[in-house]
């Protein structure tokens, strides 16, 4: 692949993601400047949930996905990923992502 092409994949990919964020309840969100080239600006995508919560989300499209992931995923909802000394991660799908009720969430306060 030409890198003109793959960075055209990758801006198209970009926008898919915002989009989809924008059509979900509460959730606002747009790329970012320079696609994560800029220090200020990190990463490619930057999402809001009610205008209080920020996110910055990497984007990656992959010509067959990420066979690791997907194949270990098998028929969950989320696969959590932990390396050796590590965050742990969570891998799913847009779909159960989108299902999440992010309206009835409790976004601030205490637990019970």
């Amino acid at each position: 692949m030409k890198a003109r092409s793959a960075k055209a994949k990758g801006s198209k990919f970009e926008k898919k993601v915002v989009e989809f964020f924008n059509s979900l309840p509460g959730w606002s969100a747009r790329k970012q400047p320079g696609s994560g080239i800029f220090q200020g600006f990190p990463h490619d995508v930057f999402a809001q949930l009610y205008r209080e919560h920020d996110f910055v989300i990497e984007c990656k499209k992959w010509k067959n996905g990420w066979r690791t992931g997907d194949k270990a995923i098998g028929q969950a909802d989320f696969l959590f990923i932990e390396r050796d000394y590590g965050e742990p991660m969570i891998y799913m799908s847009a779909r159960v992502f989108a299902q999440i009720p992010w309206d009835r969430l409790d976004t601030g306060g205490e637990q019970d």
